[in-house]
């Protein structure tokens, strides 16, 4: 008796379930257009689990976000430049218009005039509107929830429609982060028609509909979706800049890495994500296949609870930040594709600052800190990480081991990621692990996002009152002439912030991504999200 060979085996296995859900599972109807199924271009990415979300507002995870930022047209796009690497990076310097085709900024920066692109809806064809960009504030006003996070902190006031392609904005000061982060991946026009004929009792905004339905108009829309197997997205035909192309996308739900690297070596896939650094590594030299490695911006950070002892003694917090194994950190755990970290701002940050940082591993000078702090014998306390992230484990291990050297026993609680969330919005944690991705690429954002003593997202409970000074008056700067003033200031924030170490800093891990050799046209954006508009099969 004849045996499949594993990757024949594998993809009848995703075929079964596929025919399994569809039987249980409705498919949304192609909208019109649509290219024909005879000879289209096919684009097939390995999943390791669901789109959890298909509403942005909503959005805290990234395969919805990828999903969000390729089916929505936001509002702006960085533009990019071509690297001797063979990709091309985003450049935060070049703000284009997308789903916004022109603005003008007044002249004492409180307003912005914007001109809304001539373009419709993917599912319905309706067109987008002044009073679709006016909806959406005002969704993100009353379900307090992403797009909130982000007028706010682009210091928004209010918004009035002045024509069917005109909305001012007012801003309560200059805001230099508006254009930053109005290219977000939520940051985009939804279908107000749509939404509101899909309302219920007590969800007047559509939350409930919006989680499985987009409502956008971007370079992708959904074609269908079957829960547990596979989402399709097809090319809008009809974009301004012109069909992506690839005609259709398939994120395929492939929960063993091990399956998906099997069927990326043999061709079954085109893209396979979520693997490990191991697997990574052994894909690197295989025919066929090609691993892009780009540094990126992301820190994997320890967050120090500033008020919980013994953590309030800024002399310990340095003692730990000279424990830290640097070194083994970027060449063990991270195989030599990352960076050491120095300070708040990622070193391939914009406004980042050479030369301000002092710690190394030396576990003397950590020893000789602790004697001064008062904790001499050492002292105990608890880590919490979310759990199932082989590379946060291996990082944890790695630095219980080290600090024990310095008589300091350091607890792993492992966590669900549910709860370990809740504790770091409730800033119970005593101490905390995981990596944290900056997308706005601006010194002064890092900081007052992070840094700043009444922030949300400052888990450590840090605060100097020094700090929101720098800060403060950085984040306010919006004008070209003034950014020396700002980079001045942005030196001094990280200057106290690497003296206060309310974290330690351990490590900047590059983005590495398996894919066939013949897929190009890759551009790195800020958030490590894949852009599947500008790619393509190599000729």
């Amino acid at each position: 008796m004849s045996t499949l060979p594993r990757v024949y085996f594998v993809l009848l296995v995703v075929a079964l379930a596929s025919l399994v859900a569809a039987c249980v599972a409705p498919v949304a109807p192609a909208a019109p257009g649509a290219a024909p199924a005879a000879g289209e271009r096919v684009l097939t990415i390995g999943m390791s689990g669901d789109v959890e979300t298909l509403d942005s507002d909503f959005s805290h995870f990234q395969r919805s976000n990828e999903v969000n930022y390729n089916t929505q047209d936001q509002f702006f796009l960085y533009g990019y430049n071509e690297t001797p690497d063979g990709y091309a990076m985003y450049d935060p310097s070049q703000i284009n218009g997308s789903a916004i085709e022109a603005w003008e900024v007044a002249p004492d920066g409180l307003s912005a005039t914007l001109t809304v692109r001539s373009a419709t809806f993917n599912h319905t064809g309706n067109p987008v509107t002044a009073d679709d960009i006016v909806y959406w504030f005002e969704r993100g006003i009353n379900t307090k929830s992403g797009y909130l996070w982000n007028i706010k902190n682009a210091n928004i006031d209010s918004w009035e429609k002045l024509s069917d392609t005109q909305v001012k904005v007012n801003f309560s000061k200059p805001s230099p982060f508006f254009f930053y982060l109005f290219r977000d991946q939520s940051q985009a026009p939804v279908d107000s028609v749509a939404m509101q004929e899909n309302v219920a009792d007590g969800d007047p905004w559509s939350t409930q509909w919006k989680a499985k339905n987009e409502a956008a108009s971007g370079e992708y829309y959904v074609e269908s979706y079957t829960p547990g197997v596979e989402m399709v997205l097809r090319a809008n035909p009809n974009y301004w800049a012109g069909p992506a192309y690839f005609d259709k996308v398939v994120l395929k739900v492939i929960p063993s890495s091990a399956d998906r690297v099997l069927l990326l070596q043999e061709g079954a896939i085109d893209i396979a994500r979520d693997l490990s650094p191991d697997e990574l590594d052994n894909l690197r030299n295989v025919p066929g296949v090609s691993v892009l490695s780009v540094p990126t911006r992301n820190q994997y950070i320890v967050g120090l609870n500033n008020t919980i002892a013994p953590f309030d003694n800024k002399l310990v917090r340095q003692a730990l930040s000279y424990a830290v194994p640097y070194e083994s950190i970027v060449n063990h755990v991270f195989r030599g594709r990352a960076l050491e970290s120095h300070g708040p701002v990622a070193r391939k940050g914009n406004g980042f600052t050479e030369g301000l940082w002092p710690y190394t591993y030396d576990l003397e000078k950590a020893k000789a800190l602790l004697t001064e702090a008062g904790y001499a014998d050492g002292f105990e306390f608890t880590m919490d990480i979310q759990s199932g992230n082989p590379v946060i484990e291996e990082l944890a291990i790695l630095l219980q081991s080290t600090f024990k050297e310095i008589g300091v026993e350091m607890t792993i609680d492992k966590q669900t990621a549910a709860i370990f969330a809740e504790r770091l919005d409730k800033k119970t944690h005593q101490a905390w692990l995981r990596d944290l991705l900056w997308y706005v690429d601006d010194a002064a954002y890092t900081g007052f996002a992070f840094y700043t003593c009444d922030n949300v997202i400052n888990w450590m409970a840090y605060c100097n009152p020094d700090v929101d000074t720098v800060i403060y008056e950085a984040a306010a700067i919006w004008k070209p002439e003034d950014q020396d003033r700002k980079t001045e200031l942005t030196t001094e924030m990280q200057r106290i912030i690497i003296e206060d170490a309310p974290t330690l800093m351990l490590a900047e891990t590059n983005l590495e991504l398996a894919m066939r050799d013949d897929i190009a046209g890759y551009v790195h954006l800020p958030d490590n999200m894949l852009w599947y508009y500008t790619l393509h099969r190599a000729e």
